[in-house]
């Protein structure tokens, strides 16, 4: 709708993992770096954490991106509910062929071998779990198991668990010390500083407009929006785009304090978190 009269080729604020409007804040370009080290050097287990919105999955989709044509991929976006599904997903997801009569026993062996077939070819396997904090006890003991796989001391799939908050308590309890063992590297995403969220803000403007982008968000507007988003890129995002709607139906490439104001009062359900330039009905509203 907006996009010709701000000069845009696409929606720079879609909710979507589209690599090149990767923004790499010093948060994520440390996770992805140590994540790369650490899947490529066969050293653990990783596990990334963050808050819902905080990039994990974007985070997750670069890794396995940057990883390349060395590595042999298998992304798991919705959690299996057993141990029996996350072999059979870990299995399709290489090109298996699985006979559906197959016992357990049986299964276990072909996927070693296959496994060990892929070693021996000079390619990594990683499986990358989204939303794994929804694991199933089955399902998180089967990893620990799968994750002892080895030949010449060489462990044969890397595994990368990406899931909210609760998974590090989960993994606490003294039942999971032997899983929580394999983790060698452990990280949780912060939210993006003050700087980083206009920095971001920008980034993806410059992105999707190859630079001619006319919308020119203020550097107050910038302060309001990271107060009231508390720099969570989804919610950058969801504000980002409608302010640019909101600036579109008013004729203005400006996107100033008054405008993200109304949009954070009209447009969302956070609550107002803004600044000193708030109406006392505003304020009114945060209090009461």
């Amino acid at each position: 709708m907006y996009l010709a009269f701000y000069k845009l080729r696409e929606f720079p604020f879609a909710i979507s993992c589209d690599e090149k409007f990767f923004y790499e804040s010093a948060v994520h370009t440390e996770a992805l770096g140590n994540m790369m080290y650490t899947v490529q050097q066969c050293k653990g287990m990783v596990l990334v954490t963050g808050e819902v919105g905080a990039g994990k999955t974007f985070v997750g989709n670069m890794l396995g991106t940057r990883l390349g044509v060395g590595c042999q991929l298998v992304m798991m976006k919705n959690p299996p509910q057993s141990s029996k599904q996350l072999l059979r997903a870990l299995a399709t997801g290489m090109g298996m062929n699985i006979k559906p009569n197959a016992d357990k026993l049986a299964f276990l062996e072909g996927l070693e071998q296959h496994l060990i077939r892929i070693h021996q070819r000079g390619r990594l396997v990683a499986l990358i779990l989204d939303e794994a904090q929804d694991l199933t006890t089955s399902a998180l003991e089967e990893l620990r198991l799968l994750w002892n796989w080895e030949i010449n001391g060489h462990r044969l799939i890397q595994i990368v668990l990406i899931a909210q908050p609760e998974l590090r308590s989960k993994l606490l309890e003294p039942k999971w010390e032997p899983l929580r063992q394999r983790i060698v590297l452990s990280y949780h995403l912060g939210h993006l500083s003050s700087a980083d969220t206009t920095a971001y803000v920008n980034h993806r403007l410059r992105i999707a407009s190859d630079g001619q982008c006319l919308a020119q968000f203020t550097p107050d507007a910038m302060g309001d929006i990271y107060a009231a988003t508390d720099g969570i890129p989804r919610l950058i995002n969801v504000l980002c785009d409608n302010a640019l709607l909101v600036g579109y139906a008013k004729g203005s490439h400006t996107i100033d304090r008054p405008l993200v104001t109304e949009v954070i009062r009209d447009m969302t359900c956070w609550g107002l978190k803004v600044g000193p330039a708030a109406t006392s009905s505003d304020e009114a509203r945060m209090t009461g």
